[in-house]
């Protein structure tokens, strides 16, 4: 942006982008290099917010004047949509000015006309007057903007955890583009119910098959579903109809719609077997025993700083704390006594420095840990995997009579009534947890 005084008065003075050479004219209706536009004051202040205005106001004019014939429709649209705005109007397409009286008119057509001054560009006309095409962004790009758009609910996310949060809506989006490839580049407002069963069959074939499970496919479903229900109520098209809504499997159709607990048997005589467990690394093992007395998460244990391994004290415990990544729910924080093996394995993890190799790497535990269980026989059922631990230890209390409210302290769920004191702290939880313990 520029500001130049001739004569007293200041004038605005901005440079043409080369790109843009040919189709921003001055007014003879030639090819300019340069805009200057008469600002009609002399106090620089004054000058300046009118300046500021002007860029703005160019700025979106030469976005759209640069967009091209190649630009996607929805690109043109969105930038039609800005440029209407700019202006001071709100964007309504053709046929509906159409519908309303002159005088309702009367500003837009002057604003669209310009002056013999400053003619407005076709380009800038036709979207104040409502003459380019009403697109949507297809699924792609509406994942992008959603993004952006809720960008402040992950501010309290790890990185990792903002990319795990990123990558399954990702895959949902490429999946579709898999399945239905026809609507890819697509407007979501163009994607009908008929896409979205053909995306349902798509899975159905392929559970049917035994190639996945109808969980992964419900998992696709429901962010599809979620994305558009969420970008519509953001963007101002609440009207639109969900393609997506509705379309999940039936739970257990394969099965697998819980995860089983692994027995106290199993946990007893396969799981704590001499050397059951010697060949995994040894900190995908410790970690893994620390769950089996405690119920944690893995992403609780392994996300948990040094600092936060307290064993020094009379009871023994973890704490589980944010330490850098959002907490499932604000009521899993919560600290948790150490017993047994549990104990055992923490104070190992303690004496090498704490979690490094898994440090916020849950998922890649899972994967190491759940690939060692199956091919040494110490999966219960080709079902159970390492977050089975946790179950386990649910249903251990349950079994030992532990009260509910304790059992939500322990394991880090919502208590459903109303919460008085503290539940009996460490001391009541060190005895429920005692009653289990291996």
């Amino acid at each position: 942006m520029g500001l130049t005084l001739d004569r007293g008065r200041y004038y605005f003075v901005k440079n043409v982008p080369n790109h843009l050479f040919g189709k921003v004219l001055g007014k003879s209706g030639k090819p300019v290099r340069q805009i200057r536009q008469a600002l009609r004051t002399a106090d620089l202040s004054v000058a300046k917010r009118k300046a500021f205005e002007l860029e703005e106001l160019k700025t979106t004019e030469w976005h759209l004047l640069g967009l091209g014939e190649k630009a996607l429709a929805h690109e043109k649209y969105a930038a039609a949509k800005q440029m209407a705005e700019s202006r001071g109007f709100d964007y309504v397409p053709s046929d509906v000015l159409l519908r309303r009286s002159f005088a309702e008119n009367l500003p837009r057509m002057l604003a669209a006309a310009g002056t013999d001054e400053q003619p407005t560009p076709p380009e800038v006309s036709d979207a104040i007057l409502g003459a380019v095409e009403v697109a949507l962004p297809p699924l792609r790009a509406v994942l992008q903007e959603f993004i952006e758009l809720t960008k402040t609910k992950h501010l309290r996310k790890s990185e990792r955890q903002r990319h795990l949060w990123r990558l399954p809506r990702e895959r949902a989006v490429a999946n579709f583009e898999t399945a239905v490839p026809g609507k890819a580049k697509t407007g979501i407002d163009r994607i009908t119910r008929e896409d979205a069963l053909a995306f349902r069959a798509w899975w159905a074939e392929r559970i049917a098959t035994g190639e996945t499970l109808a969980a992964t496919a419900n998992k696709d479903l429901g962010h599809l579903s979620q994305l558009v229900r969420e970008w519509c109520e953001l963007k101002g098209h609440a009207r639109l109809a969900n393609p997506f809504a509705k379309l999940r499997f039936d739970k257990g159709i394969d099965g697998t719609a819980t995860r089983p607990p692994f027995s106290e048997k199993w946990v007893r005589e396969r799981l704590l077997a001499p050397s059951a467990l010697d060949g995994l690394n040894d900190e995908a093992r410790d970690a893994f025993l620390v769950l089996i007395n405690t119920g944690l998460r893995p992403s609780e244990v392994l996300s948990c700083p040094l600092e936060d391994f307290c064993l020094d004290g009379q009871i023994p415990f973890l704490r589980v704390a944010p330490n850098g990544r959002e907490l499932k729910q604000r009521h899993t924080a919560r600290e948790i006594p150490l017993l047994g093996v549990s104990f055992e394995a923490a104070n190992r993890i303690v004496a090498r420095g704490g979690v490094q190799r898994y440090w916020h790497k849950a998922t890649s535990w899972s994967n190491v840990v759940n690939k060692y269980l199956r091919t040494n026989g110490l999966a219960e059922t080709p079902a159970h995997t390492a977050y089975s631990l946790r179950h386990y230890v649910e249903d251990a209390l349950l079994t030992a009579g532990i009260d509910d409210r304790v059992r939500a302290d322990i394991l880090g769920h919502k208590y459903k009534r109303p919460v008085y004191g503290t539940g009996g702290g460490l001391q009541l939880r060190l005895q429920a947890l005692s009653r289990i313990a291996k």
